[in-house]
């Protein structure tokens, strides 16, 4: 540590290599011990030199004055914060429902290029370029998504005279188009999956060919990715049905409907390899990303390195995506997707040519900013040598993100949208790329936030759901899981429906927390849907302790400013001060609980479950929560086990903090709480509240399943069905998009359409009836 401290001391000189010999003769003259480190500390140094000196030539000859930003939201964003490390001004362009946003905000420039839909917006390249030269920006950065694999826009941009920020037409080409790449991807050497090298046409040659491939297949769109336009098929019905919602999912999204179709692998890992190549012929592998935690082929959670690889494996998987790189003279950032099996056997699936939603993961365990080495690349500047001399590198550390999405799950994951009427991000790391040489072992945990919201922020219905990228690093897995667990917990996001509690439930589940899961995890795992998180009886009995502590503060208002403590104005003697019953209701279930509180040294919490007859005690040294704030710390005290007789022990307790967050209070006036990842309703009454309460006739909830209600915002595609008719259960009745996806509604049982109350084209809310049926 003192040799680190007298490297940072030199580089923050003007010096540099004067004193380079100074510390060297330094180090040579000192004792033995330091003489030893000689040549490790001065090759330190001078990776943080060549660094140092990268960097401040970066800024001083900077390689663009001007960036223009041709995307939103969180990438935008990410994209703005590396530019202003660089001095690099940014340009912002906004759709009408974007005015307001957190890129237009954090941008130095903004300009207005229309309406929210997207093809009016953010795929009007004209309006993209005509704003860049308008504005005098030099370069162009895409992001993901939008036009960031658009081969003619990368051509428009560079006609126009600017740099585009990502890899040329001929490679997005001939990586861009799924047909083409495997074929490509074949001839470099890479492994393939068996598959149909060539265009579907309709549903019937989709059928035969699933049937020649062989079930299950995989039914995706040639252009594009994300999710979308895919759908794994079993049988002939689900390749016509697949079939005709992938192509027109993939129209939607990226305005190329041409399908292919490959055989589907049974529970593989989702393995990608991130890569960087430069205009000067050196390519370089970074670690792998799992991304196997999906849902409907989407990324929910990733992380890196992955616990199936061997080093071997990594390496062979490394060595492929650059020949594929060097194969298609690929230039920028990308990543090469592949399938595992539980063997370790591989096989290429498809090329993204831009930057990953998923990269901060790798830039957490090599402590290189990809988006700073894009912008280097664009400007024709090799990459550094200390990464191009070891081109397979190995990752240092763990990281996990989670996409924090506004979406329902306990309703199927249903999009969400609105306000963030309150939003308070968990505690997040300052920290500074290194560089990948680096000694990251002595660095603390990291939480790292990527986002392009802000408390009062609206989710609109025109673009992903996407609120955050919450992303934590640490030395272990174990760690960077605990790491992440923390910060879910302190994660505050009220107004709209969310997933931190699925993600936080994921983060708990055995399987994964072993490692061992593939891309079927959530099917397995969650194969009734998501129907909340179950805790725990002590679990439980924490949350009731703490639910207790804020009915007190409520009825008898003994909070201090900031901690509920014991009052010492009163004198309870030990004895019971207070008795409640507390309502404990979940999604399934609901139990009583009796609980007695005295106030002595801490408060004494005893609990008695009136299912089981269990008794336990809870002691509450320290309840730090505000009257109506989001996040309670309860400092739970437990006494040690220790045979130690010596009558000078400071302290014969142990502590242990738990957070619970209050989301409000219920039409019962109960307390909506969560604790790890659990909803929960705590009605807190007195024992004569609870005897009258018996006598409180029972909530009927309405009847609604006469009716085909939307469940989710968004656009009637197709109705089905017409007045009259009868349909089967499980029958195709209406299909809605929804942020770019298409979801099938069926029926829930048989009977006769008696009226359509929506129209195909209506802009549909939330429960809003679609068609309604005759009474049986």
């Amino acid at each position: 540590s003192n040799y680190q401290l007298i490297i940072d001391h030199i580089i923050l000189s003007d010096m540099i290599s004067c004193r380079v010999h100074i510390l060297s003769s330094f180090l040579l003259s000192t004792n033995t011990t330091i003489s030893r480190n000689y040549r490790v500390t001065r090759q330190l140094l001078k990776h943080k030199v060549d660094k140092h000196n990268s960097i401040n030539n970066n800024v001083i000859n900077k390689p663009f004055e001007k960036i223009l930003i041709a995307n939103r939201g969180e990438i935008a964003c990410r994209i703005i914060r590396t530019c202003k490390d660089l001095g690099i001004k940014t340009v912002a362009v906004y759709s009408e429902v974007d005015a307001n946003s957190k890129h237009v905000r954090e941008a130095d420039e903004k300009y207005l290029i229309g309406p929210a839909a997207s093809k009016d917006s953010y795929l009007c390249m004209d309006k993209i370029i005509h704003v860049a030269q308008l504005s005098g920006a030099q370069a162009i950065h895409p992001g993901y998504g939008f036009l960031s694999e658009n081969a003619k826009f990368a051509d428009l941009v560079e006609s126009s005279g600017l740099a585009f920020i990502g890899p040329s037409s001929g490679p997005m080409n001939a990586m861009g188009d799924k047909i083409n790449s495997k074929r490509i991807a074949k001839a470099a050497g890479c492994f393939t999956i068996p598959g149909y090298e060539g265009e579907v046409l309709d549903s019937d040659h989709a059928v035969t060919l699933a049937k020649e491939v062989g079930y299950p297949v995989m039914i995706k769109a040639s252009a594009g990715g994300g999710g979308k336009g895919m759908r794994v098929a079993y049988n002939d019905a689900e390749v016509r049905e697949g079939f005709a919602l992938s192509k027109a999912e993939a129209l939607s999204s990226f305005g190329d409907d041409r399908m292919l179709i490959e055989r589907f692998i049974e529970d593989p890992h989702h393995i990608e390899i991130q890569v960087l190549a430069d205009t000067h012929g050196n390519v370089v592998a970074f670690p792998e990303r799992e991304c196997s935690v999906q849902r409907r082929n989407q990324k929910v959670i990733e992380e890196s390195p992955s616990c199936l690889l061997t080093p071997k494996t990594r390496k062979l998987m490394q060595e492929q995506a650059i020949a594929l790189c060097k194969a298609t003279n690929y230039r920028s950032a990308g990543t090469v997707e592949m399938l595992a099996d539980g063997k370790q056997n591989f096989y290429f699936l498809e090329m993204n040519t831009r930057l990953q939603v998923e990269h901060p993961v790798t830039e957490l365990v090599t402590d290189e900013d990809l988006v700073y080495h894009m912008i280097m690349i664009a400007a024709n500047r090799p990459l550094p040598d200390y990464l191009t001399a070891q081109p397979c590198l190995s990752a240092k550390g763990w990281s996990f993100e989670s996409r924090v999405y506004a979406e329902d799950p306990l309703r199927s994951f249903l999009p969400s949208i609105g306000p963030l009427v309150t939003y308070r991000e968990p505690e997040s790391s300052e920290y500074k790329y290194e560089g990948y040489q680096t000694d990251t072992r002595n660095r603390s945990p990291i939480v790292r936030i990527d986002t392009g919201v802000f408390e009062g922020a609206e989710i609109s219905v025109h673009y992903d759901p996407m609120i955050s990228k919450l992303v934590t690093h640490a030395n272990s897995r174990e760690i960077a899981i605990e790491t992440m667990e923390r910060a879910l917990d302190s994660y505050v996001i009220q107004g709209l429906s969310n997933n931190l509690c699925f993600l936080r439930s994921v983060f708990r589940n055995k399987v994964f927390r072993k490692g061992k899961y593939g891309t079927k995890f959530i099917a397995e795992q969650y194969s009734k849907g998501f129907i909340g998180e179950k805790l725990t009886e002590s679990e439980t009995f924490d949350l009731i302790a703490v639910a207790v502590g804020m009915q007190v503060a409520r009825e008898q208002l003994i909070l201090t400013s900031d901690h509920f403590k014991q009052d010492s104005s009163h004198d309870y003697d030990g004895q019971a001060e207070k008795s409640y019953v507390v309502q404990v209701l979940g999604p399934e279930e609901s139990e009583l609980y009796f609980v007695d509180m005295v106030n002595e040294d801490a408060v004494i919490v005893t609990i008695r479950s009136d299912k089981s007859n269990v008794q336990d005690i809870r002691e509450i040294a320290d309840l730090d929560w505000r009257i109506g704030d989001a996040i309670a710390s309860a400092k739970f005290r437990v006494l040690n086990n220790t045979n130690d007789t010596d009558d000078e022990i400071e302290d014969p307790y142990s502590y242990r903090n738990t957070l619970v967050q209050f989301e409000g209070y219920s039409s019962r006036l109960g307390l909506q709480l969560r604790l790890s990842g659990s909803q929960k309703e705590l009605v807190v009454m007195s024992p004569i509240q609870h005897s009258l309460s018996n006598h409180m006739l029972p909530i009927v909830a309405k009847d609604v399943s006469k009716y085909l209600l939307c469940p989710m915002p968004g656009t009637l595609i197709s109705l089905n069905v017409s007045e009259g008719q009868f349909v089967e259960a499980g029958q195709q009745l209406a299909i809605v998009e929804a942020m770019k996806m298409q979801n099938v509604l069926r029926a829930a049982k048989s009977g006769v359409v008696k009226a359509c109350r929506s129209k195909p084209g209506s802009h549909l809310k939330v429960d809003q009836i679609i068609l309604e049926f005759a009474s049986p």
